[in-house]
């Protein structure tokens, strides 16, 4: 699983990856992200070409996604964050 990071303006570091989940009509056009710090963990949808570039914009990701479980359509990870794991 590939796992990007990304170190916002106000110096909060978030681990970006992709959720296998998503929506059964935007499978070939959409990944899910879950955007990860210390104390919070966010999804986001986005089109496939806006994620699979060398630079994604992680501010308009982050701006655009909600908590965890907020959405309907997405629920929180069944996993422990990798921020915590030993």
């Amino acid at each position: 699983m590939m796992v990007r990071v990304f170190i916002a303006p106000d110096r909060r570091i978030w681990l970006v990856r992709i959720r296998p989940g998503r929506r059964r009509h935007e499978v070939d056009t959409h990944v899910t992200l879950e955007l990860m710090s210390d104390y919070e963990s966010r999804v986001v949808s986005c089109r496939r070409e806006e994620w699979d570039v060398t630079v994604p914009d992680f501010p308009a990701l982050l701006a655009r996604s909600v908590a965890s479980g907020a959405s309907r359509s997405v629920s929180p990870a069944t996993r422990p964050s990798p921020l915590h794991e030993a």
